[in-house]
């Protein structure tokens, strides 16, 4: 038998702690580095100027439009959806063109509705809107979803919880959708914390 098998033989232990120590120092560089690496090719961000203006134009959070914006489009501004959804944060038509008369943006037609900035323009000004009725993000992101005419009807048949949401979410794509946005909100917070900083000196 080789004289380094005989040394392994007699120092097992040492060998396992060995093996061991390699194998937490390749997990601790695969969270540290890998993980968030992996992640940030699934989270990508883009449009950050336009998303951190209309935050605080709106008094958002940046990471919830992130989250919306991820959910909605993965942040592809030419995304249309089956019944005619548009842009990065998904507006209905009829809700873009009704959001920009509201700001008083002149010329805003359809086929303007995709546009990056005015789409996350006029998405975060219906989005404050909801904020501003319902109180509660999950209530308000519900609503962004399937509405707020039906989120109303939801309120008065199932009532609140304590944390204000509400009790019961009777369409199984709504209540996927909330939990999809306040997660992307989450990694967008872990794996772009500078976005907060440039968010209170924009």
């Amino acid at each position: 038998m080789s004289s380094w098998k005989l040394w392994i033989d007699d120092h097992k232990l040492v060998c396992a702690l060995l093996a061991l120590i390699l194998l937490a120092a390749l997990l601790c560089g695969y969270f540290f580095y890998g993980r968030p690496a992996l992640l940030r090719s699934k989270y990508k961000l883009a449009y950050e100027e336009e998303i951190l203006a209309s935050a605080e134009e709106f008094d958002l959070d940046p990471y919830l439009v992130c989250g919306v914006i991820f959910t909605e489009s993965a942040f592809r501004p030419e995304a249309r959806s089956n019944v005619g959804a548009l842009g990065l944060m998904q507006l209905m038509p009829a809700t873009g063109l009704e959001e920009a008369e509201l700001l008083e943006i002149e010329g805003v037609t359809e086929d303007r509705l995709t546009e990056p900035a005015l789409n996350i323009r006029l998405g975060c000004n219906y989005l404050r809107k909801l904020l501003d009725e319902f109180g509660t993000e999950s209530v308000a992101l519900a609503a962004y979803n399937a509405g707020p005419g039906r989120v109303r009807q939801w309120l008065r048949e199932y009532g609140k919880k304590e944390d204000g949401s509400i009790l019961y979410i009777p369409y199984p794509e709504t209540n996927k959708y909330v939990g999809r946005v306040q997660s992307a909100k989450g990694v967008y917070e872990r794996l772009y914390p500078d976005l907060a900083q440039r968010n209170g000196d924009h």
